[in-house]
């Protein structure tokens, strides 16, 4: 590169001299190749279908129990717990946990966006069930929030946080622990949780702990009494994004239960759509991942457990558009306390807490940490993927564009011996070298 830029090697190479006298005219073929590459991932033509990778996790090939009425009561009891505890949440919801028979365990903490800056004081509350054919060395993790990423509240996850364990305290199948985690600090609340489970320098280690966490679902259910559909969001800090086969399982399986996990919650057009209205649909949602990806925006608290090299994802119940209790909560007339808080239907409790059973019952099944299938992608619709190799060339073209402008800028000071450290004599000097070419 060093004999490039100071065109020694001009004198015994001519496509290295032709490079050099036109290198300001190829950097825009090679820009434009870029943006035409681009505008061309839309088109349905080039995608794959989605497809499981890791042929251990056999994805709704279980039979399901979630819908008993001691799942049920066990929402209740949150219910009631929650009720009377008022402030002191996080003792009572400890308490039906233990009663469950899991091992809990409350961490105060202070959940502040930046470490040492202002923040607030919050709690997590995690309870582990043990499994029965394992010695604690992997986990998996089922998190909620004490609030959506919309600031709605989030009781109903924590309703169905409870009776998921109940039902889990019910099997002898489990091969991992699974680990019941609420926050009321959102991100930084999890960050804290996930900082003293590791046991690093800047927290005080948990008492109550498991092995490697595996993989992390996390949940959002704001008010309603019964979901159209689910949205799935994957994106984490940086760019990072799960293993390409956690999302074809949570897909695969909300498609059986019949409540569908959607991209970002967006539908896909009919398929009679116009094949322009098919190209624009793509095109935006792909513009959101990719907004996404690039500031770092996320929905659900399943950002930080990427960070720590987790597949983590979060799934979030979107409400029908006429739903009544839906339409109450927008107003503002719903009240944070879990009495006041209208349960979401039966059969829209089973359908929600049986994707999340089967996606648990498959994650059992992992017989190591996710690796076989993607982790760079982009989603152009619900159940197709773009691989790296498919979106990739068109950032090399780009990159191979800004170093061609790079270079001819730099050749356009003249060689070493022309060039100064004062700009105001480089001009001249500039000049003088080009009339010799």
């Amino acid at each position: 590169m060093s004999l490039v830029l100071s065109g020694q090697s001009e004198k015994t190479s001519a496509l290295l001299r032709a490079g050099r006298r036109h290198s300001a005219l190829l950097c825009y073929p090679l820009a434009a190749a870029s943006i035409a590459w681009l505008l061309l991932l839309p088109l349905s033509s080039l995608w794959n279908r989605a497809y499981f990778s890791e042929n251990a996790m056999m994805p709704g090939q279980v039979g399901l129990a979630f819908g008993a009425q001691s799942h049920l009561d066990a929402m209740a009891r949150v219910d009631a717990a929650l009720t009377r505890a008022g402030d002191a949440w996080a003792d009572a919801l400890a308490d039906v946990l233990g009663g469950i028979g899991l091992e809990t365990e409350v961490q105060r903490v202070v959940c502040d966006e930046v470490p040492g800056i202002g923040g607030r004081s919050g709690a997590n509350v995690h309870g582990i069930l043990r499994a029965a054919r394992s010695d604690s060395v992997e986990a998996l993790v089922v998190a909620a929030a004490w609030a959506t990423a919309e600031n709605a509240t989030n009781v109903n996850a924590v309703r169905l946080l409870a009776g998921l364990a109940q039902y889990a305290s019910e099997q002898v199948h489990w091969a991992k622990d699974i680990i019941f985690v609420v926050t009321d600090g959102g991100e930084p609340g999890i960050e804290a949780w996930l900082r003293a489970y590791h046991g690093l320098p800047s927290a005080a280690p948990l008492l109550v702990r498991s092995g490697v966490i595996q993989a992390a679902l996390s949940l959002e259910l704001p008010p309603a009494k019964a979901y159209a559909r689910m949205g799935l969001f994957m994106e984490g800090k940086a760019g990072q994004l799960p293993n390409l086969d956690f999302v074809n399982i949570v897909q695969h399986i909300s498609r059986v239960e019949r409540l569908p996990a959607l991209i970002h919650g967006v539908e896909d057009p009919p398929r009679r759509a116009a094949a322009w209205r098919r190209y624009l649909h793509s095109a935006r949602l792909l513009l959101r991942q990719m907004r996404s990806q690039a500031f770092g925006a996320s929905v659900g608290v399943h950002a930080p457990f990427l960070r720590y090299r987790i597949d983590a994802l979060t799934v979030a119940g979107i409400a029908r558009e006429n739903d009544p209790i839906a339409a109450v909560a927008r107003q503002g007339l719903l009240r944070d306390a879990p009495a006041d808080m209208p349960l979401p239907s039966p059969a829209a409790v089973r359908a929600v807490g049986r994707t999340v059973e089967s996606t648990l019952r498959s994650l059992n099944n992992l017989l190591e940490h996710f690796h076989q299938s993607f982790f760079f992608y982009i989603l152009p619709a619900n159940l197709r993927y773009l691989s790296i190799g498919d979106y990739i060339p068109a950032a090399g073209l780009m990159v191979a564009s800004l170093l061609f402008q790079a270079m001819h800028l730099w050749w356009m000071q003249g060689p070493d011996r022309l060039r100064a450290d004062d700009p105001r004599t480089r001009i001249e000097r500039i000049n003088a070298y080009h009339a010799l070419l």
